[in-house]
């Protein structure tokens, strides 16, 4: 779902509420959000639980009708712009709405693009039908137009040449090639003649022996170069493996965490779970009980140094109400103490 449709689905998770006399609780309306996030919402969760938290949400859901006043939305997002950046708020923005019960936004922005730009194309055709209308008067007034006189010439008649030229050409083109043929004969007798007289001496017998280079005695062979010690082969090494998982290790941690969290100690708490488990444990949202424990901690999964536990978490309001809710956690025992790299929440097992 998109940020208007998970707006509109906690607004009708609270009318239900509202309707069967539960009311808007904070705590279960964060869990809600949770839930209904995917992953494309993960980064506004923690905005949407510190809205469902702050007064401004409580005053707008009490309302008669609750929810419905259009005046809410700049109340909200001002609660919501005091402790987060722009780029939350402004997708923030369109959950508020949805929570409120307005229409997206996207669908009026949709009918206006959508003239805007039906009007730039009949002004467009209108453009094109101009120039065709302007080159058909064009036309029409220069076949109107009658067109200039030039004076007649008389007609050039060409050069008469007289046949006896063309004889005498013909005849000095075959003095020519004569000549050059004559002289050629020449340079052939004379060269023929020059061959015939030259010395005997100065043509070599073909059956006369070159005489052959022979290789310097001094040569020496070439050194063979001394051979390499052959050395062992080095073992293969292998890859340390991770240590294998320890649920007594994760057990400690998750119930060393909610010690940690009962006696508002969040520094200490801070030890035993990662960044991507920060949203889970937000020190506001534990302020507002009295007490808090988890009990009944057990493994499901094991993955590498991995251990995968399942429990029952308890909370304590100051007017001695109790909630009991099931919850999983993710614990990489590889460090010390083991770390809560993922929480999960499961259920309500006794509702308040």
């Amino acid at each position: 779902m998109n940020d208007h449709q998970l707006g509109a689905a906690l607004r009708q998770q609270v009318l239900s509420d509202l309707q069967r006399g539960r009311g808007a609780e904070g705590r279960r309306l964060q869990a809600l959000a949770g839930d209904l996030c995917g992953e494309e919402q993960i980064k506004l969760l923690p905005a949407l639980r510190h809205l469902m938290l702050s007064a401004a949400f409580a005053s707008a859901a009490s309302q008669s009708p609750p929810l419905s006043d259009t005046r809410l939305l700049p109340r909200l997002m001002q609660e919501l712009e005091e402790v987060f950046n722009p780029a939350i708020c402004q997708r923030m923005e369109r959950v508020v709405g949805g929570l409120l019960g307005q229409p997206p936004k996207d669908v009026s922005s949709s009918s206006s693009t959508s003239t805007s730009i039906s009007a730039p194309s009949s002004a467009l055709a209108a453009a094109a039908a101009m120039p065709n209308a302007a080159a058909r008067i064009k036309a029409a007034r220069r076949s109107a137009v009658p067109a200039p006189m030039t004076p007649l010439q008389p007609p050039a008649t060409p050069p008469l040449q007289a046949p006896a030229r063309r004889g005498g050409g013909s005849n000095a083109l075959l003095g020519l090639l004569a000549f050059l043929t004559g002289g050629l004969a020449v340079a052939l007798v004379g060269a023929v003649v020059l061959l015939q007289k030259s010395p005997p001496s100065t043509v070599e017998s073909p059956s006369t022996p070159r005489p052959r280079s022979e290789s310097p005695a001094t040569a020496e062979k070439p050194a063979i170069p001394p051979q390499e010690p052959s050395l062992p082969e080095p073992e293969p090494i292998t890859a340390p493996q991770p240590p294998p998982a320890d649920t007594d290790q994760a057990i400690a941690s998750v119930q060393g965490l909610y010690a940690a969290l009962s006696s508002k100690t969040y520094d200490q708490a801070r030890r035993f779970f990662g960044g991507a488990a920060a949203d889970q444990f937000d020190p506001a949202f534990f302020d507002q009980f009295k007490q808090v424990s988890v009990s009944d901690l057990q493994e499901t999964s094991q993955d590498g140094s991995t251990v995968t536990l399942r429990g029952l978490v308890t909370f304590v309001y100051p007017d001695g109400s109790v909630q009991t809710e099931s919850r999983r956690f993710s614990v990489d025992t590889a460090t010390t103490p083991a770390l809560i790299t993922a929480s999960d929440f499961g259920g309500v097992v006794k509702p308040r």
